[in-house]
């Protein structure tokens, strides 16, 4: 079984391997997952108490 290094390795290479426009298409894919991930997060639901913003809960902290 490879270790982290090695898959990590592989995976390089097989990216600097493809074609310019592979790769971009690649990367472009890449980014448009993420602004969707991050769009679709859930806001964190909070309000003010004495000038001190208060969480609804430890989820709503974390994504804050």
């Amino acid at each position: 079984m490879d270790n982290l290094e090695d898959l990590l390795r592989k995976a390089v290479a097989r990216f600097n391997a493809l074609p310019p426009a592979e790769q971009e298409a690649m990367m472009r894919a890449q980014r448009e997952g993420w602004a969707k991930a991050e769009a679709s997060w859930p806001k964190p639901k909070f309000h003010w108490e004495n000038g001190v913003k208060v969480y609804h809960s430890m989820e709503d902290y974390h994504n804050g």
